[in-house]
């Protein structure tokens, strides 16, 4: 991964000293768990679930996401998706889709430094 990706990552919120420690310091494999990130369907299941108003599967969903987002060091993204989750355990659903913008927001950074 050359500097201007790290950089490009970073500034997405994607901890790469983070994700590296847990990828044992493989910079490939990283690279490549980071590009399955854009097909990973916990982000779309999340979106689908809050929008029909399915809170069991929205939580569900969330705490997938989280997961993911821990694994590859989408800290900022990770952190959203934590708290989200806790708004719908402790059935504060409107709080909980009152943070799809920002979650949406994460997401999308991600997905475009990604793809640069």
């Amino acid at each position: 991964m050359d500097q201007d990706r790290k950089t490009r990552l970073e500034e997405a919120g994607i901890a790469l000293s983070v994700a590296l420690e847990r990828f044992m310091g493989n910079e490939a494999m990283l690279a490549r768990y980071l590009q399955k990130f854009l097909t990973e369907e916990s982000y779309a299941r999340l979106l689908a679930a809050v929008a029909a108003g399915e809170r069991e599967a929205a939580g569900v969903a969330a705490h997938s996401l989280k997961s993911v987002c821990g694994a590859l060091g989408c800290e900022s993204m990770r952190e959203l998706v934590l708290r989200q989750e806790q708004h719908i355990r402790n059935g504060d659903w409107d709080e909980a889709v009152s943070m799809m913008p920002e979650i949406t927001d994460s997401y999308n950074n991600i997905c475009a430094a990604l793809r640069s």
